[in-house]
């Protein structure tokens, strides 16, 4: 077996590794303040490093090599092949198992290879981001065919357009579609320049996650007008009514996908 190490990033604090575990020995559900822990800590694990005898990777290296290009082409294929979405997870669980077992395999995750549960905790969170973040964006795609809205798309297929710098042009507006609102608190969301984004925000009286469109406020003048303003944790409460937040030294829009879908759809009759 050849010589590994594995080297964590300095900046990793003793809280950002708790939460990690956490997450990765599924001991408890995180809260709310933990997962926005939980996102720097697996943006500042990208630049963790493996050592292989004297070949040496950082952990975004190895999550591209061994994760991304063997697993994903054949998981996007399958999942474009699926008429019930809901059975993505069952498809994303396997992929993952077989995923912690090539790690394994590798001599990447052991018991015997100091901070190995970091890197295996690291390639599975990113591949689980990615899977529920293309099951979400193909049932957003589906739901705007139906519903009749003319968009452009980039294609799933083909890793090179994944890639691109946004997913879909709607109304000359260039959007991308996030699994969640947590998106908001990763580096790797920003600048947020996008003319709108689709997203989930989780609603807290009724316990469940809503559809919602997060718009910049110049996006959703050219399609409406003035909102009330209120706060990313407290938005959902005023739905189905439009919402102005503050977010990063920036005003967003805070729209029920239903009504954006609504409001673009009377932009294209008028021809706008």
């Amino acid at each position: 077996m050849p010589q590994i190490s594995i080297s964590l990033p300095s900046h990793l604090t003793t809280q950002h590794r708790r939460v990690v575990l956490k997450y990765f020995e599924k001991t408890e559900r995180l809260s709310p303040q933990e997962w926005k822990m939980a996102l720097q800590a697996f943006d500042m694990l990208g630049k963790g490093t493996i050592k292989i005898e004297r070949r040496q990777m950082n952990f975004q290296q190895v999550y591209d090599r061994y994760v991304d290009r063997p697993y994903a082409d054949d998981f996007i294929a399958r999942l474009m092949k699926l008429e019930d979405l809901e059975k993505a997870e069952t498809l994303q669980q396997k992929t993952a198992f077989e995923i912690l077992a090539m790690l394994e395999r590798e001599g990447f995750y052991n018991e015997n290879l100091t901070s190995s549960e970091y890197l295996a905790a690291y390639c599975l969170y990113w591949w689980t981001s990615f899977a529920k973040g293309y099951r979400f964006e193909l049932s957003i795609f589906r739901d705007l065919e139906a519903s009749g809205i003319a968009f452009v798309a980039h294609d799933l297929r083909k890793r090179s357009e994944r890639l691109s710098p946004y997913d879909l042009l709607v109304l000359r507006q260039v959007g991308d579609i996030k699994n969640t609102t947590y998106f908001l608190y990763s580096a790797r969301a920003l600048p947020l320049n996008r003319d709108f984004y689709i997203t989930r925000l989780y609603h807290s009286q009724r316990r469940r996650y809503l559809t919602v469109v997060l718009m910049a406020k110049t996006a959703w003048r050219r399609l409406n007008g003035e909102v009330p303003k209120a706060s990313l944790e407290t938005a959902a409460s005023f739905f189905p009514q439009p919402v102005q937040i503050a977010f990063e030294g920036q005003d967003f829009v805070i729209v029920p996908f239903d009504l954006w879908k609504n409001k673009v759809k009377k932009k294209t009759t008028r021809g706008d």
